[in-house]
């Protein structure tokens, strides 16, 4: 089963896609063709995309935003954990120069 994400991401570009293809139906349907019917067809599916599928799009957002905050969110405990790492590694360097020290006096 697709992430939230992603399962947003295809529902949103299938409605596009076929709200374009609605568009160059109807479009050919009244005399457009070649060059013409495929700017025609962008631009009104753009502009009724805008109004048709807010709520899409609205999902869209929202999803993605909250993949972005998991990313981060996973990059900080990432980033977290290696800095604990390389702290402990840094106390034992400490700890050992400090016994060596002792040891040549």
């Amino acid at each position: 089963m697709p992430k939230p994400a992603t399962r947003a991401f295809l529902t949103y570009n299938a409605w596009r896609l076929g709200l374009f293809a609605a568009c160059v139906f109807l479009l050919a349907l009244a005399g457009l063709g070649g060059f013409v019917l495929g700017i025609a067809a962008l631009l009104l599916s753009g502009v009724l995309s805008y109004f048709l599928l807010d709520r899409q799009r609205r999902a869209l957002a929202e999803e993605l935003g909250h993949a972005v905050d998991r990313g981060r969110r996973r990059l900080a405990e990432r980033t977290a954990r290696e800095d604990a790492y390389v702290d402990e590694l840094l106390a034992r360097q400490e700890a050992g120069e400090r016994e060596v020290t002792r040891s040549d006096r």
